[in-house]
């Protein structure tokens, strides 16, 4: 080997070509001034330039060794179109298994939703009519301890009210249902003819609703105290005993009577009062709905749609006259009203009493306030939510006959009938007796027997004697047979 390939194995190419042409005078140009002039200054020169490429060599090596690596996937790979198909195939696989596991799961909890909801309904009630089904809470528990005090049975759930009337819960929530049209009425409606002219609107329920309500009134109603003011619908209470309460015999009669009467009473005692009423004896909302719905009805009138016969709502529910349960519950939602009518009389050296929707207030004093105690009756029977009928306010001083529930109280003898109410009844005595019972009755429009013995029966209640003397003078009125 020659020494110029000695040369190159020892300076490498690069080198030994720079050094030939520096030998030979090829180097370093002439023409360039900042040109190394010797091979020793050019590479100085470059040995930073180096070192920053040794750098960059050393940084980028992993992404080269991951290069090599990725090289390497991809080839062991081979065709990666039909890779990706796979890919995509075996998403789509994997998307069908999940789908259909979750269409069995909701199935699955759409089953157990089902079964749980079969059983609520078994143990509570389904939907009972628009506007009143929102009231159907039953997770709060009725208040035991209060019911406790009224004496009450504790009912929580719809099963513990249907087991109580001896009913189904099906039974239950068809007494309850309320419809706006319904296929029944759950009321015979008539009307009877008022004493003061007019006739009155009663509904009485059909007897599986009415022994519904009955066991209500004497399980639930009958067991609350009502107020001392109150005095119809009560064992032990009538006209009689409410007008003598006005006579004030000591005091050698009243000075004052004023009487206040309520338009439109039982319309006015609606169903969410009544669920009041009964929310404050402690039952949960869930069962004062129950309660009040079969307590209440709305007005209704028959029609007919396409040949079939339809009972359709005409306003809100109240409760009907004629119904076991609704006397009580007027009672015991004027409580309140009765209570603060009480401390107004007192107020005023006035005796208060209510019968029914007809308010009395009397006074033996001369010198009674009546107008002052007449303004403050009328705004709390306005903050009480009840109106009255402006035609039927009396104020009945001493010197006129002064009347409490149809009954004379400015009397020595205390409360008796009056002498056109007696002269009345005398005259439809006789005519019985001249024309006959079947002649008066087409009269009267309904049956005169039964009128005269139960007229006879009230006049008894009022003055004995007086009913004593009609006996003796008419002895049929002690049979039961015809005249």
């Amino acid at each position: 080997m020659s020494n110029w390939q000695d040369e190159i194995k020892r300076l490498g190419k690069r080198e030994f070509e720079l050094r030939e042409m520096e030998r030979l005078g090829f180097w370093p140009p002439a023409t360039v001034g900042d040109v190394p002039q010797t091979f020793d200054d050019m590479r100085a020169k470059i040995a930073p330039i180096n070192h920053e490429l040794r750098d960059i060599a050393e940084q980028t090596r992993p992404l080269r060794l991951r290069q090599s690596e990725v090289e390497r996937e991809l080839a062991q790979t081979g065709d990666i179109e039909a890779r990706l198909t796979l890919i995509r195939q075996q998403r789509i696989e994997r998307v069908k298994i999940a789908r259909a596991e979750r269409k069995e799961r909701r199935a699955r909890e759409r089953e157990e939703r089902l079964a749980t909801d079969k059983v609520r309904r078994r143990e509570l009630l389904p939907h009972l009519g628009r506007g009143v089904s929102s009231r159907l809470h039953f997770c709060i528990p009725s208040d035991a301890e209060k019911l406790a005090r009224f004496q009450l049975p504790v009912w929580n759930e719809p099963a513990d009210l249907a087991n109580s009337l001896g009913i189904s819960r099906e039974q239950l929530a068809w007494l309850c249902y309320h419809r706006e049209v319904a296929p029944i009425d759950h009321y015979s409606h008539f009307s009877i003819p008022k004493r003061s002219g007019g006739t009155r609107a009663i509904s009485a329920p059909r007897p599986y609703l009415k022994a519904a309500q009955a066991q209500i009134l004497t399980g639930v109603l009958n067991q609350v105290e009502v107020h001392e003011a109150a005095a119809a619908f009560l064992p032990g209470r009538n006209i009689a005993n409410n007008a003598q309460k006005h006579a004030h015999c000591a005091e050698g009669g009243p000075s004052v009577v004023l009487r206040v009467d309520l338009k439109d009473f039982f319309p006015s005692i609606t169903f969410a009062r009544v669920a009041g009423v009964f929310a404050s004896l402690g039952y949960n909302a869930g069962i004062s709905t129950l309660l009040a719905l079969i307590c209440t009805e709305s007005p209704r009138i028959e029609a007919t749609f396409d040949g079939q016969k339809s009972f359709v709502a005409l306003g809100d529910r109240f409760v009907p006259q004629g119904a076991p349960t609704s006397p009580a519950l007027t009672n015991l939602l004027c409580r309140r009203l009765d209570a603060r009518l009480t401390g107004l009389a007192k107020h005023y050296n006035f005796t208060y009493t209510r019968y029914a929707d007809d308010l009395v207030f009397s006074s033996p004093r001369s010198d009674a306030r009546v107008i002052s105690l007449q303004r403050g009756i009328f705004k709390i029977l306005d903050s009480e939510q009840f109106t009255v009928n402006p035609d039927k306010v009396a104020i009945m001083r001493r010197g006129s006959r002064q009347s409490v529930t149809g009954l004379v109280v400015n009397s020595d003898l205390g409360p008796r009938l009056s002498r056109r109410d007696l002269r009345r009844f005398r005259a439809i005595l006789h005519d019985i007796e001249t024309d006959g019972a079947d002649t008066v009755s087409e009269k009267m429009g309904k049956s005169a027997l039964h009128y005269a013995r139960g007229y006879l029966a009230f006049v008894h209640m009022v003055n004995p004697e007086t009913a004593t003397k009609l006996r003796l003078k008419h002895t049929w009125l002690n049979t039961n047979g015809p005249v």
